[in-house]
């Protein structure tokens, strides 16, 4: 059997086991025995950050800082000038991972470690660090010096191929996650929400989506802090919760450790797909592309760091990708023995592990019909392009099933869907909101709109489901802080369906008819980047689209919004290399890191209230939004404004 063919049977199985084996084993693995376990709590440990330890962060952040400068500006110089430095790369990578390694140790792992504060209730780097000013001024130059040196790290590998480099980035990538595995949940206490909803699934026999955690008398449920929710994640994430808490048992160390070890390995999974796939579509970005996501400081703090179940929805949507890439390889059309072209087989693949990650969140949806697109298009007649969409389908219906049997209750499997929309945190729509809800009383429009919809409601006969809930100026501010959002991503979604169909389906003919130098051409380069999806390698529009899905949905349509979701589109950028785009992604991303020392430390000092909530609101998305949009209008222009003097190649699979 050649090297290709082992592929597609180690890929069946691993789907296998990840469809059918987790909801059985969670019926048949028995309960641990509670009287041979210790409780969950402990003697708490004694807060506070030596001082001698942050001022040693402080010095070695600023050096951090002069250091990725320095270096960044004479790299520069000498690129400008002609001057090699291929021969100092490795030394130079070396140095900066060795001074981001420290940093890690010194700012985060020493004064949070995991082992002595894990059983702390509410536990945040404000709470351990007492609002210390300090401590939060050597955070913030510690989070701007990380980021600081992983941009320069990136120049440095940008185009490289050398097998140094690769051992640095790698084993960089190792030590990071290792370091920031055993940081205690310093900004987000998400873990601890896991674990209470796998205790009712997996320990007390419940269901997530029905019976909320203060619904219980378990001491795990203190930890959690959604305790009047229900479950807000896919039946694949509650299927693997309930596993983990099972043979976890009554102590909360195993617990954090095995979520912990999920992510981490979710990291690393991560980390090789990416090194994989880029290696096998674009050999001339691997390096650098591995490096982006491997050294990022925000997937190390928010997806290792706090074990966030982001890491495995993203190792799945690439696991989708990498088989996707598999099934793109038109020169290999040998049949397998069940009659399936190992396309259709790979394709398969592809969407049963894309719709796995639907599943943990359901964000991954967005992408569903642009792999439909990108599969179908490489059918020859619309015939076999129904067969099989009909036959994906299908299979997506049966592992939907096979899941939600275990937690089936209607409505309230449905209510993790509706109440996304009540929900406004740090996004465009949440300061619209906050302003329209400062000005309540004097916004008479709004009661107006309120009476008018009820009268309506009433000439039609409709009732509200909950007589609780009428519709009022705050139901009207809502409206009108969501609703036009979610109407602009509903239609600039259609435009990109339609957009990747024309990409995918187009005919010679219609290729022929671009003109990229008339105004509608130049209008689409300087909104896309470099080239329009017409003239890019199918492969490069997926990836693109699935991008810009993922961009447009943050932007529009997610009205609650935290920084660890910018984990979604930092993963696709490592595949993309657009430049134009991945700076506005570091500013964001360090934002977003930023934005912590400010809930933690300048909102205390601020005096804690509803207004200076709103405020502080106010200021983070200004600085997440605005230096990154302004960064992408003007890297529009200049892209814009430069002749194509030579077309690069397109990224093939």
């Amino acid at each position: 059997m050649s090297q290709r063919k082992w592929i597609l049977p180690i890929g069946l199985g691993i789907i296998f086991l990840l469809i059918l084996t987790p909801p059985i084993i969670l019926a048949l693995t028995p309960q641990p025995l509670r009287a041979l376990l210790q409780p969950i709590t402990g003697p708490q440990a004694e807060t506070g950050v030596p001082h001698h330890l942050t001022w040693w962060n402080m010095l070695l952040a600023g050096l951090a800082c002069g250091v990725a400068i320095g270096i960044g500006t004479t790299g520069a110089l000498l690129k400008k000038t002609g001057y090699a430095v291929a021969s100092s790369r490795s030394k130079l990578l070396a140095i900066l991972g060795i001074i981001t390694l420290t940093i890690y140790v010194l700012a985060f792992l020493l004064p949070y470690p995991l082992h002595r504060y894990y059983n702390f209730k509410g536990i945040s780097f404000g709470v351990i660090a007492q609002r210390d000013a300090s401590v939060a001024l050597s955070l913030t130059v510690a989070t701007i010096g990380l980021f600081l040196l992983y941009y320069v790290a990136y120049r440095l590998c940008r185009g490289q191929d050398d097998r140094r480099l690769w051992m640095i980035v790698v084993a960089g990538a190792v030590l990071f996650a290792l370091a920031t595995a055993f940081v205690s949940l310093i900004t987000s206490l998400d873990i601890y929400d896991y674990i209470a909803r796998g205790r009712i699934t997996g320990v007390l026999n419940g269901n997530p989506y029905v019976q909320t955690p203060n619904h219980y008398a378990d001491p795990f449920m203190d930890y959690a802090s959604w305790k009047e929710k229900t479950a807000a994640y896919g039946p694949v994430w509650e299927v693997l919760s309930g596993f983990i808490s099972r043979v976890s048992g009554d102590r909360l160390w195993p617990n954090m450790i095995i979520h912990k070890g999920v992510a981490l390995v979710s990291y690393l999974a991560c980390v090789l797909i990416v090194a994989a796939l880029l290696q096998r579509v674009a050999p001339n970005r691997a390096l650098a592309g591995t490096l982006l996501f491997a050294w990022n400081p925000l997937i190390l703090l928010e997806g290792v760091a706090n074990g966030h179940n982001d890491l495995l929805m993203m190792a799945l949507i690439l696991g989708a990708f990498w088989f996707l890439s598999k099934a793109s390889d038109d020169s290999d059309e040998d049949e397998i023995p069940n009659g399936l072209s190992r396309r259709v087989a790979l394709g398969a693949l592809s969407v049963l592990l894309l719709w796995l990650a639907v599943l943990i969140k359901f964000i991954p949806v967005l992408l569903v019909p642009l792999f439909l697109l990108y599969l179908l298009s490489k059918e020859r007649s619309w015939r076999s392009r129904i067969g099989l969409g009909l036959f994906l389908l299908v299979l997506v219906a049966l592992v939907t099933v096979q899941y939600y049997r275990v937690f089936w209750q209607w409505p309230e499997v449905s209510y993790t869907f509706t109440r996304r929309g009540e929900m406004f945190r740090m996004s465009v729509p949440s300061v619209i909101l906050i302003q329209l809800k400062r000005n309540m009383g004097n916004l008479t429009f709004l009661q107006t709109i309120a009476n008018r919809v009820a009268n309506l409601y009433q000439l039609l006969g409709i009732q509200p489901a909950d007589p609780a809930k009428q519709i009022g100026p705050l139901e009207v501010a809502h409206a009108i802080a969501g609703w036009p959002f979610l109407a602009a991503f509903g239609l600039a979604y259609l435009v990109i369906l339609a957009h990747t169909a024309y990409a995918l389906f187009k005919t010679p003919q219609q290729e022929q008819l671009s003109t990229p130098q008339s105004f509608p051409g130049k209008m689409r380069r300087f909104i896309l980047g470099s080239r329009g999806a017409s003239e890019k390698h199918p492969w490069h529009t997926l990836l693109e689209t699935s991008f810009n899905a993922l961009m447009l949905y943050l932007l529009l349509a997610n009205f609650w919004f935290w920084p660890w979701y910018l984990i979604w589109p930092v993963t696709l950028i490592a595949l993309i290399g657009n430049k134009r785009l991945l700076v506005p992604l570091i500013l964001a991303s360090c934002a977003g890191e930023l934005s912590h020392v400010g809930w933690n430390f300048v909102w205390y000092w601020w005096g804690i209230s509803w207004d200076t909530l709103y405020q502080l609101e106010e200021i983070v998305v200004l600085a997440m939004y605005v230096p990154a949009l302004l960064w992408y209008v003007v890297a529009g222009y200049r892209a814009a404004a430069q002749p194509r003097l030579q077309q690069q190649p397109a990224d093939t699979p």
